[in-house]
């Protein structure tokens, strides 16, 4: 087991993890941050937030592995990418047992 690896997938899934956090608590009090907008640009800045979500999260997810397979270190990217999607189940059953304890 590679422990700088590790280390590296660790902290880019947290940092997906709170992007996800925050866009989460944006888009729970977004009532209140902008008003009750409905018109037609709403569901135009909803789908850029998802679009631009889904390349953050996907970069912090798996640009470690990109990376590490442009590098021609394609052992080392597989395990990447196998440690990126383990901390992430991690973190939603984490996730999960709060909402237990919240209940």
């Amino acid at each position: 087991m590679n422990k700088e690896l590790l280390v590296k997938t660790f902290r880019n899934t947290a940092g997906a993890v709170i992007y996800i956090f925050l866009v989460s608590q944006i888009m729970q009090n977004g009532g209140k941050l902008f008003g009750e907008a409905d018109n037609m640009f709403t569901p135009f800045v909803v789908l850029l937030l998802f679009s631009f979500s889904a390349a953050v999260v996907g970069g912090l997810t798996f640009g470690q592995s990109v990376i590490l397979f442009i590098d021609n270190k394609k052992s080392d990217s597989i395990k990447a990418a196998i440690y990126s999607v383990g901390w992430l189940g991690l973190y939603t059953i984490l996730g999960f047992l709060i909402l237990i304890i919240l209940k």
